[in-house]
């Protein structure tokens, strides 16, 4: 066997070894995308939980105004002559307790829609990570499929370079062994 007819084999092994190597480093590529993915995810979960916490203090500073509003209201009614139990003051602080409720429960309501919407965004980061890393296995074993093809591609160049090519390169001599042997072997 010549080097020129060993090459197409060194090459196949060569080249295998290479798309192994791009497998594994499309497979780590993929795992770091993944872990890039949860670091997100988990940042916008922790910001989901202070939206929250904001949004409560937003209602607790809208309930404490309101409060202040009523205050001043009674005060400005009781300076005007009025009590508490007028008509038109009992009206006035249900509005004003009314309009307190309702700007606080806004407040809530956005922070908790914000928490919601932040908290889907963390999932569907967590499941890009995750077919990331589906994806870069996938490339690692579609590289190791096409190695081993590359191999079986080598090993095949070399056992046609030794001789292996079947019965017509058996010369007439061997051929009468091995009528010999088969003969024998019945």
């Amino acid at each position: 066997m010549s080097w020129a007819q060993a090459i197409p084999a060194v090459l196949s092994i060569v080249s295998a070894a290479g798309k192994s190597d791009a497998g594994s480093n499309a497979e780590q590529v993929g795992l770091q995308q993944q872990a890039a993915r949860q670091y997100e995810a988990a940042q916008l979960r922790v910001n989901a939980g202070q939206s929250i916490a904001a949004s409560q203090r937003a209602a607790e500073e809208q309930r404490r105004q309101g409060m202040l509003v009523q205050s001043r209201a009674i005060a400005l009614a009781a300076a005007g002559g009025g009590g508490v139990t007028d008509p038109g003051i009992i009206t006035v602080l249900s509005r004003n307790a009314g309009e307190i409720a309702y700007r606080s429960a806004v407040a809530l309501y956005e922070g908790e829609d914000k928490a919601r919407s932040l908290n889907a965004e963390a999932a569907a980061r967590e499941y890009s990570g995750e077919m990331a890393a589906e994806a870069g296995r996938d490339r690692k074993k579609a590289s190791m499929t096409s190695a081993f093809g590359d191999l079986i591609k080598g090993g095949s160049s070399l056992f046609q370079s030794f001789g292996g090519g079947g019965p017509s390169a058996i010369d007439a001599g061997s051929a009468a062994e091995t009528a010999a042997m088969s003969a024998w072997i019945a």
